[in-house]
């Protein structure tokens, strides 16, 4: 008949097993916490430049509603800018002309930013478009008026 023995070695070995897994839990909560991080600044990051050059496409098509309006007064022009996509639809970001730049900016004004134009024409700027959705924009020129619209014009 066998006797039972205190077998410290092998409750020894069992505890490191145990440590061995919380280590690895840890690590493996730590990474995953860092590449989320990684991965919501590097989106921001995207969203700000998609952002940025929206911003400058609408002020170059505004600057040439403008040159047409220099060349002629009565001049009809519209011109489709196709946004970048970007994680924007949930930030409510408007875009609005003004006579002296394009604005950009969010609803918590976390994100605001111009692009000033020359305005060198006799026009005058206004129009206002929320991005939520939005793929295109039209800068349109009639009757000596440059505005931002969503709607195709219908000439």
């Amino acid at each position: 008949m066998r006797r039972l023995q205190k077998d410290e070695n092998a409750a020894a070995t069992e505890i490191g097993y145990v440590f061995t897994f919380l280590l690895g839990l840890m690590f493996l909560s730590a990474f995953s916490i860092w590449v989320w991080d990684l991965e919501v600044s590097t989106q921001d990051r995207w969203t700000e430049e998609a952002l940025e050059e929206n911003l400058l496409a609408v002020g170059a098509a505004v600057e040439r509603a403008d040159e047409a309006a220099r060349i002629d007064p009565s001049a009809k022009y519209a011109e489709p800018i196709s946004l970048h996509l970007s994680s924007a639809v949930g930030l409510d970001i408007e875009m609005w002309l003004t006579d002296d730049a394009v604005h950009l900016s969010d609803g918590q004004q976390y994100y605001r930013t111009s692009q000033p134009i020359s305005a060198a024409a006799a026009t005058n700027h206004s129009g206002v478009v929320n991005l939520g959705g939005v793929e295109t924009i039209w800068v349109v020129l009639e009757s000596g008026q440059v505005t931002l619209q969503i709607e195709q014009p219908g000439f």
